[in-house]
């Protein structure tokens, strides 16, 4: 990989804490706190890339992908909202379907919303693999100066959580990712995908509240309250601990959760 490995790495103080708020608070004026409690430390970027899961089962509320474009607008150069096909949906059908074309008139040609499929793919190679040595990534999430992650929490057949970690399969360039990658257990590959896609900010919709982190896992794991599941029980969960040389209850234990 020649980007700085250190990018990969959540371990600081910060990375642990998770901020939840009501989520109607968010969508007033909220969100900016949100991002400072959590250490989040915005600068001029030249390419941000806002990933909601849209061709999934569990979208993200319209308004809290708006907050989150007016956040960054002023401050990105090019800022983008992309997706990967999924086998019931294509970007373009969601973006009309959910509101994203009109979400963005809003924003005078300053936003866009990209079919990442039809960007560049790279074939990215997985550092001690669990699942596949290598896997296609678009080269906006390859390249872009910060990924903004925007998950939905819920539950999954195979996963028993999909929230921020399950929101990286979205990012996968393959429309038949249930065919190409589910016979290999799902739960590892998100665990590699987590290897090679650093998600720089988490936002997550947790129905009538708001989750905010900048590390995925403690994102996660604070969210399964929100399910009634034990973060324990997930397995992809405790893959990515396991990745950073952690147990699993020992990143539970160190996650500062800040309600505002």
């Amino acid at each position: 990989m020649d980007q700085d490995i250190n990018r990969y790495i959540y371990n600081s103080v910060s990375d642990y804490k998770v901020v939840t708020c009501n989520a109607s608070k968010v969508f007033s004026d909220v969100f900016p706190k949100m991002l400072s409690k959590v250490k989040f430390e915005p600068k001029k970027y030249n390419l941000v890339l806002v990933k909601p899961n849209l061709c999934g089962m569990y979208h993200p509320q319209l308004q809290l992908l708006e907050c989150t474009l007016k956040y960054f607008e002023p401050l990105a150069k090019r800022l983008v909202i992309g997706e990967t096909d999924s086998m019931g949906h294509t970007p373009e059908k969601q973006f009309r379907r959910l509101g994203i074309w009109n979400l963005i008139k809003k924003f005078k040609g300053k936003v866009e919303a990209v079919n990442l499929m039809r960007d560049e793919i790279l074939n990215l190679e997985v550092p001690s693999p669990h699942a596949i040595d290598h896997l296609p990534i678009p080269n906006l999430v390859h390249n872009c100066d910060l990924l903004v992650n925007i998950s939905k929490v819920g539950t999954h057949s195979r996963t028993m959580l999909t929230c921020a970690l399950k929101n990286l399969f979205g990012l996968l360039a393959e429309k038949n990712k249930y065919g190409v990658y589910h016979p290999l257990g799902v739960d590892k590959v998100i665990a590699d995908l987590a290897k090679i896609v650093r998600c720089d900010l988490n936002i997550v919709d947790a129905r009538d509240r708001v989750i905010v982190g900048l590390d995925p896992l403690s994102v996660d794991i604070f969210a399964c309250k929100f399910v009634n599941l034990n973060p324990l029980q997930v397995g992809h969960l405790e893959l990515v601990s396991q990745d950073r040389n952690l147990k699993l209850n020992e990143i539970m234990n160190q996650i500062k959760i800040i309600k505002i």
